[in-house]
């Protein structure tokens, strides 16, 4: 009966210790995980994402500022460069090109119509400007009043030789040049020159 006994009360003893390791590992577990709070699982509180959600846009390159005046800080800047200007000395287009010089005389037909009453005048005129390699039609007369001036005519395109042959008249280009008569029937016989001569009192004497 006492060896009974004893054993039983032994094998209570060795079952109340390991409960009680048990209970001392199962703190010791416990105050770990207390201590150490990046163990703990953090529940993921990010709402998920649902249909008809859209996508957050895409990061874009920092566009580069412009220098403005006064800038301060460390804020990126961008130098604008001033524009280039040509240097008007390397500009071929326009670099020794000659004015626009009337057509030479033998490529230009003039006629002379007399107005006055001088006789011969106009066949006069019309061998000088044979002599300066002018094309000559014949030399016909100007029907109407006697002009006091002459007057020089030309042709669309031929204004710069009607104002050449002024010059060889002596007459102002600016004054006494004027486009080709809408009605050439009180010249005689007109053939249609590049420049027609109506000459008048002033240079038929």
């Amino acid at each position: 009966m006492n060896s009974q006994a004893g054993e039983s009360n032994s094998g209570a003893a060795v079952r109340g210790l390991l409960l009680v390791l048990v209970a001392v590992v199962v703190g010791v577990l416990l105050l770990r995980s207390v201590d150490d709070p990046d163990n703990a699982v953090v529940p993921d509180t990010t709402p998920a994402a649902e249909l008809g959600d859209t996508l957050p846009p895409a990061t874009q390159a920092p566009t580069p500022t412009t220098a403005v005046s006064g800038a301060t800080g460390t804020d990126p800047v961008t130098t604008v460069e001033p524009p280039v200007t040509e240097d008007p000395s390397t500009d071929t287009t326009s670099a020794g090109a000659e004015p626009f010089q009337p057509r030479p005389a033998a490529e230009v037909s003039v006629q002379v119509a007399n107005s006055t009453t001088v006789r011969g005048a106009a066949g006069r005129l019309t061998d000088r400007f044979k002599t300066l390699s002018y094309i000559t039609n014949s030399p016909t007369n100007y029907v109407g009043t006697p002009l006091d001036l002459t007057r020089i005519y030309y042709q669309p395109g031929s204004l710069l030789e009607a104002r050449a042959i002024a010059g060889v008249l002596e007459l102002d280009a600016d004054n006494d040049v004027f486009p080709m008569l809408a009605d050439t029937s009180a010249v005689s016989d007109f053939e249609t020159p590049d420049v027609l001569v109506a000459l008048g009192t002033d240079l038929a004497e």
